[in-house]
């Protein structure tokens, strides 16, 4: 290597050394590392509503009100893709959200479904089904 090669190399690395941190900082500065549309919450605070829910079981509880659903998640699942879906009456399947993490999640419904299906998209499997 010759003196203006390893006096360039030197410059590059210095410049590499200097600025890749620089534009990491510049890069991560406005991520979010916190989900804004879910909210963590305790079973004592869905109690404090004054909500009785209409399903619980180990996995979740539901609530439904006036013109939301109001689920609980309370432990993580296993599933990578877990889709909410609402059925009504006539055995029709609407997806409401995806559920990722333990927390409330509030989902807008016109009609009170008849019931709750939490899918496995990926694996096309059953994860739990309310029975009202």
């Amino acid at each position: 290597m010759t003196s203006g090669l390893r006096k360039a190399h030197r410059y590059i690395w210095l410049i590499l050394v200097v600025g890749i941190p620089i534009i990491i900082v510049f890069a991560i500065k406005d991520l979010q590392f916190t989900d804004t549309n879910t909210v963590q919450i305790t079973t004592e605070e869905f109690t404090k509503k004054n909500a009785k829910p209409d399903f619980e079981n180990e996995i979740f509880k539901v609530a439904f009100y006036q013109n939301d659903i109001e689920l609980i998640l309370k432990k993580p699942l296993k599933n990578a893709s877990s889709a909410v879906y609402a059925i009504d009456g006539n055995n029709v399947k609407m997806v409401l959200g995806q559920l990722t993490t333990p927390g409330k999640y509030q989902f807008d419904v016109k009609n009170t479904p008849k019931n709750i299906m939490v899918y496995d998209e990926i694996k096309d499997s059953l994860i739990t089904k309310t029975n009202f």
